[in-house]
């Protein structure tokens, strides 16, 4: 049923965004806790949320059947090439319902996309996050709190992102912790 509803706001979404549009990056005034998850991603690895604390991790929310989704996805790829080796993580979250495609899809563009993908192909996580059509995006900080929200495709790798980024990175691992 979510992921049908998914599919019509997808859709809708779709046909009222002008081409070339990049969505907004909605930066939060009061960051708010992220739901807790694991999820396997598709080579078998369990990811479990609350275990990458003290990492800024963004979260895509996508499908193999989403156009936008499938255009963000060479900008979420610089973006997590840029920034791999530090205290960041990118989860590419599948919605699709079919893991056989999924697993397929990945596989053709595995030596292009090195992120991790996970699948949600029952929506256990995705049911508990705000989304409001695919793609979605959620950048959080290194507490584990939702940062920043995208609606819809961006690129990734453009200088506001990039900016959001590094002040995430450059924020003390805990509310505690002094700012060096």
């Amino acid at each position: 049923m979510l992921l049908r509803a998914l599919k019509f706001l997808f859709l809708a979404g779709l046909m009222s965004l002008p081409m070339g549009a990049t969505a907004a990056l909605q930066i939060l005034e009061s960051r708010i806790e992220a739901p807790d998850f694991v999820l396997r991603d598709v080579q078998g690895k369990h990811h479990q949320l609350s275990a990458l604390q003290g990492k800024v991790v963004v979260i895509n929310f996508w499908a193999t059947w989403c156009p936008p989704c499938l255009g963000e996805l060479p900008s979420l790829q610089r973006l997590w090439t840029k920034y791999q080796k530090r205290d960041f993580l990118l989860l590419a979250v599948s919605v699709d319902d079919d893991d056989a495609a999924l697993t397929e899809f990945v596989r053709r563009f595995r030596a292009t996309l090195t992120f991790p993908v996970l699948s949600d192909t029952r929506l256990s996580m995705a049911r508990f996050w705000p989304l409001k059509g695919l793609p979605t995006t959620f950048v959080l900080d290194k507490q584990g709190k939702v940062a920043a929200i995208v609606h819809g495709a961006r690129r990734w790798d453009s200088i506001e992102t990039l900016r959001l980024i590094e002040l995430l990175m450059d924020e003390p691992r805990t509310l505690d912790e002094p700012q060096s």
